[in-house]
């Protein structure tokens, strides 16, 4: 996989760079969000000590010149985080060369096109011969998750099907493990 460019992804006035030390309170906004906690399979309750150790593993990550998390930020106001993007890395290399990507959005920059530009920005980066040259770049979500279906499809992925109590997911912190099917989309890089 390339570098990551020194000065992130750019479109519009939407900027992808790498997580700073000074984004944890940025990151605790979004990681706080109900909606996020609702869509996100078994997520925890966030607090400032696991978000700062999450922040300071993706510094970490960058540093070493392999970032797999994204800040989402306003280009003319980088301290402003809008959300994030991340890709996950279950089979990188050849022959399957395949990657997931995953998302969140604050509040307030919902329905603003901010997720499907930052999916499209990185899948566009990750399948470059230039980026991380993979084949296909698949995300998945909640079938009730309408949202992120019409992300998905903004950001070039075609729906693929569907699997059955694939996503453990708890509508608050309190609530019981639901498994809900989940709609999968992808991309394929075209040679």
């Amino acid at each position: 996989m390339a570098p990551w460019p020194t000065g992130g992804l750019r479109s519009g006035d939407l900027l992808l760079r790498t997580w700073r030390p000074e984004d944890v309170d940025g990151r605790l906004v979004l990681d706080s969000d109900p909606e996020i906690f609702r869509w996100s399979p078994l997520a925890r309750v966030p607090d400032r000590e696991w978000v700062q150790e999450r922040v300071d593993q993706a510094v970490r990550e960058a540093a070493a010149g392999c970032p797999a998390s994204f800040a989402v930020v306003a280009a003319d106001d980088e301290a402003r985080v809008l959300g994030s993007v991340d890709w996950r890395n279950r089979y990188p290399t050849p022959p399957f060369s395949v990657l997931d990507v995953g998302y969140g959005v604050a509040a307030a920059a919902r329905g603003r096109g901010v997720a499907s530009t930052a999916v499209r920005l990185l899948t566009g980066w990750l399948m470059s011969p230039k980026g991380g040259d993979v084949h296909r770049v698949q995300m998945d979500h909640a079938v009730e998750n309408v949202a992120s279906c019409r992300t998905a499809l903004r950001a070039g992925f075609a729906i693929e099907g569907r699997r059955p109590g694939y996503l453990p997911l708890r509508e608050r912190p309190d609530a019981p493990v639901v498994r809900h099917a989940v709609c999968l989309h992808g991309r394929v890089r075209e040679d």
